[in-house]
Order: C-alpha cells, then sequence, then structure tokens
C-alpha cells in the first residue's frame, strides 16, 4: 500500500469514528433527558420500586398506625354466612384421594358402592381401626398405611374422612 492510500484510509477511519462519538454523545444525552424525572434520576426511581411493600411484625412489636375498616351491623348482617369446611372432606381431599381417588385397582374409590359394601358391612368401628393403625390383608395387594401415611392426623380427622367417603356411596 502507498502512502496515500495509508493517509485515505486514516481519514476514512477517523470520519467514522468521529461520526460514532457524535451518536452515542447524542443518545447518551438523549436517554439522560428522556428517563429523568425530575428527582435524583435513576437513583430515585431504583429506590422506590425496592421500596418494601409491608413489614414482618414479630411478637412483641408495636402495631403500626393504621386506620382500622369500620363494618356496621347492617353490612355485617347483609353478608352471607360462608360454610363451615367439611374436615372429612379436606383430609380426604389432601390426602386419601391419592389412593382413594385415582382409580388404583383393589382399593375402594370414592363412590364406588359396590367396592365399599362389605366393608361398610364389618361396621365403621373396623374401618376406622384399619384407617387409623393401618391394615395389610386388603384385596390390592397395597396396605393401608396408618392414617394414610399422615401420623400427624388426629384420630377425629381420619375418622371424618372416612365418614367422608362412606357418605358419598349411602
Amino acid at each position: 500500500m502507498s502512502d496515500e492510500q495509508n493517509r485515505t484510509a486514516s481519514k476514512d477511519y477517523s470520519f467514522v469514528i468521529w461520526v460514532v462519538a457524535v451518536l452515542v454523545f447524542i443518545f447518551v444525552g438523549a436517554s439522560q433527558l428522556v428517563g429523568s424525572d425530575g428527582d435524583s434520576g435513576e437513583v430515585g426511581s431504583v429506590t422506590e420500586n425496592t421500596a418494601p411493600v409491608g413489614k414482618v411484625r414479630l411478637d412483641g412489636d408495636a402495631l403500626p398506625e393504621q386506620e382500622a375498616e369500620v363494618v356496621t351491623p347492617v353490612a355485617a348482617a347483609s353478608e352471607p354466612e360462608a360454610e363451615a369446611p367439611d374436615p372429612g372432606k379436606q383430609v380426604y381431599s389432601s390426602l386419601c384421594f391419592s389412593c382413594h381417588g385415582t382409580g388404583l385397582p383393589g382399593i375402594p374409590q370414592l363412590g364406588d358402592k359396590a367396592a365399599w359394601a362389605d366393608r361398610i358391612a364389618q361396621g365403621k368401628a373396623l374401618l376406622y381401626e384399619r384407617a387409623i393403625t393401618g391394615y395389610e390383608g386388603g384385596s390390592s395387594g397395597m396396605p393401608m398405611p396408618a392414617k394414610g401415611g399422615n401420623v400427624s392426623l388426629s384420630d377425629d380427622e381420619v375418622k371424618a374422612a372416612v365418614d367422608y367417603m362412606v357418605s358419598s356411596v349411602e
């Protein structure tokens, strides 16, 4: 390459660098103007965006000052009372359904009168006992674990679940 070509190439590159620098300057300036909302720029908006939504109150902490919602007796009387949840249905839905609601062979399913008939004929006391303490002699070959495998359930909760399943076929 000749000296003349080198100078021409150098001028071309210099021109391109100046154009890019001017464009960067224009875009940075424009973004500062558009992004500024009159406060301390990005620092303010970051602070607002990351501010906590609420606070956790630990025992012994003072309650924050807030306006209490006033419920008039007329408004309270006009709202329908919510039905109390059926504990048997809750236990069935959260635990028993995994075997008694999925169609596993040999396991009595919710609402299957034929599958429950012999078991109900033996009496609720035996159903309760097997549900609470477990049972290994079923026709499915799968044992009934004590309390359905959740030993934290109370006996009354297990009995309520049994009553719920039995009521589905009566």
